[in-house]
């Protein structure tokens, strides 16, 4: 700021005192250092709160040449009116919406909200995905996140979820080893026995499931998904006993996965109604958990021809829009017209309208 000149009286120089030289040697000194400061500091106007700018000026230090990453601002996995600041986490991170009880689970430990695993969008959270594929073809497919049915993987980076399916873990000593190295390996959502139902798979009883699971839901710090029955009547029947055992025992789930495909002619209909049927089915035992289909698809008779297949997907997906409780989806590639990519390397007809759907919620 500029001053004005103004005219001064001379006065007749006055001995000064001990005390005055003292303090007058101090202020030049200040001086001297403000002024040697000044290339390293500039003048700033502070703001307000509410964006004013206020008068007084602030000193702020200079920009570094090496300015360190900004922490976005990551969606809050349970519901809240609030955003929390946080570091992203690792990519190989992955977490879903927590369930949590009203009382501690018996024999394991409280749902905590995990967190929430590393994507493009800061804000966003995994939507679509993948019964497996290679590491290639998913970042051509645009998917966020995958499981191949263990609890490793070669594909880091493409927001991957461990499995104990249950083929190999027959024991509570085996599935407390198998959450450890997940934990140990820093994912924070773990899928739970594929298809218990089926003798061809983990070929588990309710009783046998129920046992295991305080180990499985061992870690308060990863998210547990429930056992993905088949979606024929002896599935439903089995997921049906398992969650009456879920509410009787209260274990800790915190999210619903299932599996459904069409089978006879015309279940893979362009509304996928069917598949809405099933849902509804399932939410209704649900408990309002996030729901993950973590396998879909036409099988049999339903799946005609790769356009069929390709109108119920694009029409699936439209339909998911109307569950929110449905949090993620992964499609199941590896039946016939159900491909995504052709043997030649190319996307095909329901690849490229897979690889044009969202990605993320």
């Amino acid at each position: 700021m500029t001053q004005s000149r103004s005219t001064v009286r001379r006065r007749r120089p006055t001995r000064l005192s001990r005390r005055a030289l003292s303090a007058g040697v101090a202020s030049l000194i200040g001086v001297i250092v403000l002024a040697a400061g000044a290339s390293a500091y500039t003048l700033a106007p502070s703001r307000s709160d509410d964006g004013a700018v206020r008068a007084a000026a602030t000193l702020t230090p200079p920009t570094p040449s090496h300015r360190p990453g900004r922490h976005h601002a990551t969606r809050p996995v349970t519901p809240s009116a609030t955003t929390t600041v946080a570091p992203a986490p690792s990519p190989s991170m992955s977490a879903t919406t927590s369930y949590s009880p009203t009382t501690t689970p018996a024999g394991g430990s409280p749902a905590v909200t995990p967190t929430p695993s590393a994507s493009p969008d800061p804000l966003s959270k995994p939507y679509k995905g993948v019964a497996n594929s290679s590491c290639s073809d998913m970042d051509r497919l645009s998917v966020s996140w995958f499981y191949n049915w263990t609890t490793t993987t070669d594909c880091p980076g493409h927001g991957f979820v461990p499995m104990v399916a249950g083929k190999s873990e027959k024991t509570e000593a085996a599935v407390r080893s198998a959450i450890d190295r997940i934990a140990q390996a820093g994912y924070r959502s773990v899928l739970g026995f594929n298809e218990p139902n089926k003798a061809d798979q983990a070929n588990l009883s309710v009783q046998q499931v129920v046992s295991m699971w305080p180990a499985l839901s061992s870690n308060p710090a990863v998210a547990v998904g429930s056992p993905a029955t088949s979606a024929d009547t002896a599935g439903q029947a089995w997921f049906s006993s398992f969650m009456d055992q879920v509410a009787a025992k209260n274990l800790r789930v915190d999210f619903i996965a299932v599996h459904w495909y069409g089978w006879n002619a015309g279940s893979c209909d362009a509304s996928a109604s069917q598949l809405e049927s099933y849902l509804n089915w399932v939410q209704s035992k649900a408990g309002g958990r996030p729901i993950w289909i973590t396998e879909w698809g036409c099988m049999n008779q339903s799946n005609p021809s790769q356009t069929s297949v390709s109108a119920f997907y694009q029409g699936a997906v439209k339909m998911l829009a109307r569950h929110q409780q449905v949090e993620r989806y992964a499609w199941y590639p590896w039946n016939t017209n159900n491909n995504l990519v052709a043997g030649d390397g190319t996307l095909t007809e329901i690849g490229k309208a897979f690889a044009q759907a969202r990605s993320t919620s």
